[in-house]
Formats: C-alpha cells, structure tokens, sequence
C-alpha cells in the first residue's frame, strides 16, 4: 500500500497557473510504486511535452553537477509538480517545496509521499515565516525567474523574486537558477520561443507582463544587482527542461574546444516538441558560435551558481569536471551517467550506473559493462570529418575516410569458431565477427590519433560477437543519420532514397549491401531498440520508415518554403542531368522518349508544388502586413 501523502502548509493565497497535466499526473502519483526521478514506471507515462516536461528522467540530468547531500537544507522555490524536490531528498538532503498552485502542491505531496525531510508549501515566496528565512544551504530557482513579473507568477518582478531568495540563504549558501537564454542558438535558428510560441521573440524584445528571459550579461548583473556576484555558469543542452548533457564554462576555453563540444553535444537543438521556422545545419552553426568565442553567450539555457561567497560556489561543483552527460530515453536498467574530467592524468571519462539495483550486466544477448574511469581521447571523430567533407561535397574524402574506418574494423575481424547462441546481431549464417565489445563501432567512435584511429566508448557488448556485415550497415546507417541531420548538401540527388544511399556508401567501401541485408539489420536493430529504450515505439516507427524517405522528404517542411525552393532547384538540375546522360546512351529513340516523358510529368508536379509555395508566402506575406498594420494602430492609442 502506498504512503500518504505529505500534509501541505498553506502560506498564502494559490497563483492560478496550469498546463493542463495535473489531473493526469495527481492520479498517476496516487498509484504509482515507483515515483523516484527516471523511473521506468513515471517515463511510461509520457504522451505530449507536459508529461515528458513533469516525467522524464532527463530532468535529473540538470542537477547532476551539484554537490550536496544529507547535510544540506534545501529551498526549492516554485518547485512544480516536484520534479527537483524529489532529486534532493533521495540524496538525502531536507527539502522544503515551495509552489504557488495548490493543484502542484497536491502532485508535490503524493510524488514525494513517504519522505519524512521533504516538507510541502503553498503560496508565494514572501510567505515564508521568519523561522525559514536565512537558513537554507542552497536555494532552487528552476523555470521561475522568468515568470516574476507575470500575473500568473505573482507579478512583484524579479528584484522582489531575487531579493526574497537571497533572504533565504544561510551563510555560505548557494543559489542555482535555470532559465532560458533569450539570445539561445535555437531562438537564432528559428525556433519559437518557449514561453510565447512564436520565433524571435525574445530577440525583438519582450512586453510588459510577458514572461520574460534575459543574456548571460543581463543575467550576470541582475544576479550581481541582488548581491550574488559570485557566479559559475553552466550550460545545459539542448536546453534546462530536458537536458542530456550539461557543460562547464571551463571546457569553452580549451584549444580542442570546438571540436569537443561538438563531439559531447552533438545537435545542440531538437525539434521534438516544437517545430522551427526555419530549417538550418545546426551543429555547424553551434560550431561557428564556439569557434568565434561566443559559446557560453549563445547556449541554449543557463544553469548559474551564484553566491555572496565564492568558496561556496567553489564547493558546489567538481572545479575539474567538463562536462556531464546521460543517453537520453533509455530505460533505467541502462542509464548510464558519464562525466569528462580534466585531471592530473589528463582527460578522463568517469561513468556511473544510475540504476542501484541492477543485477548482472547482460538482459539477453545484450550486455553493459561500467567501466568507472577510462582515458578521454581528444581530437576529430571520423563521423566530425565526413560531416566537413559532406559539407563540401567531396565525394573522394567522404570514401577515402569510410574505407578507413572498414579497415578499422577489418583488423578485429575473425571467424566464427565458437559455439555461441544465435542473436539478432549475429545470426546462425554469420562467418565472420566483430568481438562483442565492437556492438556501437560506428565512425562517431572512431577518434583520429596521430598513431592511428581509436575505438571509444565500448559501452555495449552483444554475446559471442558481432557479425560484421550488420555492424558495416550499423555504422553507415548512423553516418547517413548524421549527414541528413546536418541538413548537409551531398554530392548525391536528392531523390535517393536513405536505404539506397547507406547501399551506395557500402559500394564504394566494398561491401555488398542489398535489400535483403538491409532488412536483416533493421530486424537486428529493432531488436536492440526494445531492449534499451523505455519508449520504443516512436524510434521502431522513425527507423522502418526513414529507409524509403529521400532526403526530398526529410528536409522539405511546410514551414521552411526557401529550402523547399532550393531543393525544387536541385531536383530539376539532377533531372537535366539524368535526361543528358540518357540520351548520349540510349541506343533507342522511344527509350529516350519515354524517359523525356516521365521528365515532364515529374517537371509539371513540381511546378505546382512552386505554385503552391509562392500562393502561401503571399498569404504570409498579407497576414504579415495586417499584422504590421494592427501593431501600428496599438502603439498609437494613448495610454493611461
């Protein structure tokens, strides 16, 4: 039988905001067993971006470079459906939630139902008794700050938000805020902005009332302005809410910046549960950003530290740690929580399971080893390299570089000679395999050394081995993913479906990839799949249909009407090209006639997709215009 839920002290009057998710989540909390941060039975539960913002394991992934523990008292202001609360007191610390709705207040009781140090508060921030002010170790802002001068956030505006934190803080305290960086990459990009849902938002300027995000130096002196200059900054990816990887300021200032970031964050932006405008090679841009310097200015999100104190943001925060990181979606059996530590050794990886109570490394045919320290090996990934060569459509570095990483793998080939139990990756027909460490030998795991290419990250291992032939189509299929997610222009047309690109590629390494091998290893993979991840079915669906989609069909977008101009360019020019090299070939006039023919059909339908494209930016463009117009009138009517 589950606990009861924790009494809820009333501290003032109930701030009338909802997303529509309590109720769903107030029943869940009431029945579920396992109601801890990353539990598989809470992830389960995800369906739209409340449930996963409420549910998903990432969110522990923010507080995952604090320090704190059992000695600690700890302020979680605004602290929502509980989500923080609940982190710090299975670490053992005592936890005071403080949460304007009732209704959030009432998920807070029941999701940390049993916890005899976490304590439940209701009202506004001010409400809080002289008894608990001045006595917090560190003090929670996560997704508030930019709320405070809001009617639904209580409307006293930031420096009343700032000033009664500061007031709650012992001596020696910390506060950790979260909040969204009004200049983010993914603003840049296109994307609409949290809070509002429209693109640009924050960098055309926000209105009164509106919530309200601000740059790391607006940030940095309204932190100042309340008595926090001492500050560390951190940058969650893609973004505070669910983050997968958390980086330091420290690692921006390192020579082997660009490229490290690159390889620990990968896309800094995702497009799961909002849709951008416009459709842009983030990565590249990201890269660009770091290159110049201006990294930490344009992240997505910031996690700051801030304190009167500088010895205590010191010891909130591994001083050597650069970064740490979690594989999203995972189910917890296999979540795994990786930090790159510069040490007197030199770049380490630390790992640590996530899953206490987890019983021997293999489910299956599929195993996980922790390894708790190993070696960092800095420098470009193979699959950094192709993604530079795809850029600039260089056919030949693109292979020379693929035929690399075949011989990589070709010098741990052996041939089956033992006896072990047939498994999707290594079927009953296999000849030769790689060891069964080689499962995610992928080019992303290949780091180019002067001495030659290293193998990273052997995280996986599939009993017996790994037959080769699938681990070829693995690594290309995840090389192809990279490229049509950088939105790269590749030397090839765009009308080539995914399955025939990743044929094409194994081609020109030497490895015969027909349907029937793809279709082995999407079996193989599917699979896999079921296994690792605690909500498998949009990965199933996304990887039995991505094989026949064209590159035409994963960056075309209704909402990015200039690419879609510029892809209707290119098909047109493949076209021609394809017509020419016909007819110095054909030895038959009606064969020629009959490919002239399916060309014109093919020119006639995407002449009416450019017609329908030019009559929706006219309506763009007079929706904009009224919108204009209207805007004008408002700012010309006096105001009282």
């Amino acid at each position: 039988m589950n606990p009861e839920p924790l009494p809820i002290t009333v501290i003032g009057d109930s701030l009338p905001y909802a997303d529509g998710a309590e109720d769903e989540l107030l029943e869940l909390f009431r029945t579920a067993e396992d109601r801890r941060v990353g539990s598989d039975e809470l992830a389960g539960a995800i369906r739209d971006w409340p449930t996963a913002y409420h549910l998903a394991p990432e969110r522990a992934v923010l507080l995952a470079p604090l320090e704190f523990g059992p000695r600690d008292r700890v302020l979680d202001v605004g602290a929502g459906s509980g989500v923080n609360t609940r982190i710090c007191a299975d670490r053992g610390a005592a936890v005071t939630a403080v949460e304007g709705s009732m209704a959030r207040a009432e998920l807070i009781a029941h999701r940390c139902a049993g916890l005899d140090r976490v304590e439940v508060l209701c009202g506004p921030l001010d409400g809080l008794g002289d008894g608990r002010r001045g006595i917090y170790d560190v003090v929670l802002v996560v997704g508030v700050l930019e709320y405070a001068g809001t009617g639904p956030g209580g409307g006293r505006g930031t420096a009343a938000l700032l000033n009664g934190v500061v007031d709650a803080l012992a001596p020696g305290g910390v506060v950790a805020l979260a909040i969204e960086n009004r200049l983010g990459l993914k603003y840049l990009l296109g994307f609409p902005e949290d809070h509002l849902g429209l693109p640009w938002v924050g960098w055309e300027g926000y209105r009164d009332g509106e919530p309200t995000t601000w740059s790391k130096r607006e940030l940095a002196q309204m932190l100042a302005d309340a008595g926090l200059a001492s500050q560390k900054w951190l940058f969650p990816f893609p973004d505070y809410k669910l983050p997968s990887v958390v980086l330091g300021e420290a690692i921006y200032q390192r020579p082997d910046a660009i490229d490290m970031v690159d390889q620990i964050v990968g896309h800094p932006t995702t497009s799961e549960y909002a849709r951008p405008v416009l459709v842009a090679d983030d990565r590249a841009v990201h890269t660009t950003l770091v290159a110049a310097g201006l990294g930490p200015d344009f992240a997505n999100s910031f996690l700051i530290l801030a304190a009167k104190d500088p010895e205590a943001v010191a010891g909130r925060v591994d001083e050597n740690a650069l970064a740490w990181r979690v594989a999203p979606d995972r189910r917890r059996r296999w979540s795994q929580q990786a930090v790159v530590v510069n040490s007197v050794e030199g770049l380490t990886m630390r790992r640590r399971l996530l899953d206490e109570d987890r019983t021997g490394d293999f489910e299956g045919w599929l195993g996980q080893v922790e390894v708790s320290e190993e070696p960092y090996f800095s420098g470009r990934n193979l699959e950094q390299c192709i993604l530079d060569s795809a850029r600039e459509a260089d056919t030949g570095k693109i292979v020379e570089l693929l035929q690399s990483w075949r011989a990589a793998l070709a010098a741990h080939e052996v041939a089956v000679d033992t006896v072990s139990e047939p498994h999707p990756y290594r079927p009953a027909d296999a000849t030769r395999i790689l060891p069964p460490e080689w499962l995610d030998a992928g080019p992303d795991n290949f780091v180019v050394a002067a001495d030659g290419l290293k193998f990273v990250d052997r995280e996986w291992q599939a009993n017996g081995g790994i037959d080769v032939r699938l681990a070829v189509v693995r690594g290309l299929w995840k090389t192809v993913s990279a490229m049509l997610g950088a939105r790269c222009r590749l030397p090839w047309p765009f009308t080539w479906s995914n399955d025939r690109l990743v044929a094409h590629l194994g081609g020109l390494i030497g490895e015969d990839i027909d349907a029937d091998l793809l279709k082995r290893w999407r079996q193989a993979e599917d699979d896999l799949i079921r296994r690792v991840y605690r909500q498998p079915a949009v990965r199933l669906a996304e990887l039995h249909d991505a094989g026949s989609r064209s590159r035409m069909d994963i960056l075309a977008s209704p909402l990015s009407p200039y690419r879609r101009l510029e892809q209707l360019v290119h098909r047109q020019e493949g076209l021609i090209a394809e017509l020419a090299g016909s007819h110095e070939r054909a030895a038959d006039l009606e064969q020629v006639q009959a490919r002239l023919a399916r060309a014109e059909a093919e020119l006639a339908r995407s002449q009416a997709e450019l017609g329908e494209l030019r009559a929706r930016l006219a309506r763009v463009d007079w929706r904009e215009r009224i919108h204009n117009k209207i805007a004008g009138l408002i700012r010309r009517i006096p105001r009282h």
